[in-house]
């Protein structure tokens, strides 16, 4: 077994750690981990003096790269590797390792350039990948970031462009869209092209241990109200990381959400039943001696016409050219989402949940106002986590200037401007 073939055999065993370990033994990983580099470090040791100076050269970035494998900067990896750039500056897996040395060391500005360094003497996905990262947590100012996240995606589609089976590069590309999706105006078709990247990196077996390709994909499929694969792969994730506090409160937090909002659909609201009474005749009185066909004023401000509906008349997916009036009669808060979410009735006292993307918050609906969507996009959820069944409907608003509220089309100043938490962490 040649050197590489070792060094390569060591990332194999991180990487794919719990396909052969029990959850029990993942605070155990790290030491096994670095019991497996010893033995890596004790085998290029005993492969001998090496007969050339390209196998000494090899064996010296070898020993990088293995010294590499744990989490932590290592400073014995940055000084082989300081020096054999220095030296050898066209050994392009070598910028590599150091800028992931100098990226473990906090020193984003120096990581990035051997990453361009790499590129430099050869266009490779691995430096493409690593830049479209770094790329996305650079920028001062929200014109900077927005302009960095642009970047970011041209490299990550570069690395998909050299091979298109490469998972890793996939995954890189559906983090660029989601990071995208949350800088701009959390348009629909950046999560749709999001999804479909980590779909595409879910096809090359050396990325399905991942946790975090799990994890990311969880949260892109809650935002796209996925919720059952959501909560599927934030259990792979939490299967390939099982310490990850982050996960479990995320999935925990998710299922308490979904959990609320059945409730509160169920018991509308919580609403006394003269109150859901007084609020169903309200209704009444609006739509009496009013045509079904009403006047609405689109996203764009131009005046269209479209039939008023009930909730049980509506498909799935998009209601082209229809209108939803209903009553509020109830708020569901949830601390972790781009969504503001009420429950409405409409004139059958039929109850679903409402999602508003964009939306300023303390701008909402308050219980009991009469509210109106524009071209609503009904989805139906019947699915079953751990013995909890899910079954509810709800209408999802991606703008809301898809709303009127008592009689008043919602203006600009109800938009919420784009936001992304950046963190120093590695895809």
């Amino acid at each position: 077994m040649s050197i590489q073939e070792h060094v390569d055999k060591l990332y194999l065993f991180r990487d794919h750690y719990f396909d052969n370990h029990k959850p029990e033994s993942a605070e155990q990983k790290i030491e096994d981990l670095r019991l497996e580099l010893s033995k890596t470090l004790n085998l290029l040791d005993d492969t001998g003096d090496a007969s050339t100076a390209s196998d000494k050269v090899q064996r010296e970035l070898m020993k990088a790269r293995a010294l590499n494998v744990l989490p932590d900067f290592n400073p014995e990896a940055l000084e082989i590797l300081t020096k054999l750039v220095k030296f050898h500056p066209k050994l392009v897996q070598a910028w590599n390792e150091l800028g992931l040395c100098f990226w473990k060391k906090g020193d984003m500005k120096a990581a990035k350039s051997c990453f361009e360094s790499a590129l430099r003497e050869e266009k490779n996905a691995e430096s493409l990948r690593n830049l479209s990262m770094i790329l996305r947590q650079l920028g001062q100012s929200p014109e900077e970031k927005l302009s960095k996240m642009h970047e970011s995606l041209d490299k990550a589609r570069e690395a998909v462009n050299l091979n298109i089976q490469d998972g890793k590069s996939w995954y890189v590309l559906g983090n660029a869209y989601l990071s995208l999706y949350f800088t701009t105006d959390q348009d629909p078709n950046l999560l749709k092209q999001c999804l479909s990247s980590y779909n595409q990196a879910f096809t090359d077996d050396s990325v399905k241990c991942n946790p975090d390709l799990y994890y990311n994909w969880a949260m892109a499929l809650k935002y796209d109200e996925s919720y059952r694969t959501a909560i599927e792969n934030m259990e792979k994730a939490l299967k390939y990381d099982p310490l990850w506090t982050e996960a479990k409160e995320q999935l925990d937090s998710l299922v308490k959400h979904l959990e609320n909002i059945q409730l509160m659909i169920t018991k509308k609201g919580k609403i006394k039943a003269r109150r859901i009474k007084d609020m169903l005749s309200s209704l009444k009185k609006e739509h009496d001696g009013c045509s079904i066909d009403e006047k609405f004023v689109n996203k764009e401000g131009k005046p269209v016409i479209l039939q008023r509906c009930k909730f049980a008349e509506l498909q799935v997916g998009l209601n082209v050219g229809k209108l939803l009036r209903g009553k509020v009669v109830c708020h569901v808060y949830y601390t972790d989402s781009p969504a503001f979410t009420f429950c409405m009735i409409d004139d059958d006292e039929n109850c679903f949940a409402v999602n508003v993307y964009n939306m300023v918050q303390g701008k909402g609906v308050i219980i009991g106002d009469s509210v109106a969507i524009f071209q609503p996009f009904v989805q139906h959820f019947n699915f079953t986590y751990k013995e909890k069944a899910f079954s509810f409907s709800s209408v999802r608003v991606n703008n809301p200037l898809q709303l009127e509220v008592n009689k008043k089309k919602l203006g600009s100043e109800v938009m919420a401007p784009p936001r992304l938490s950046v963190t120093l962490k590695s895809d």
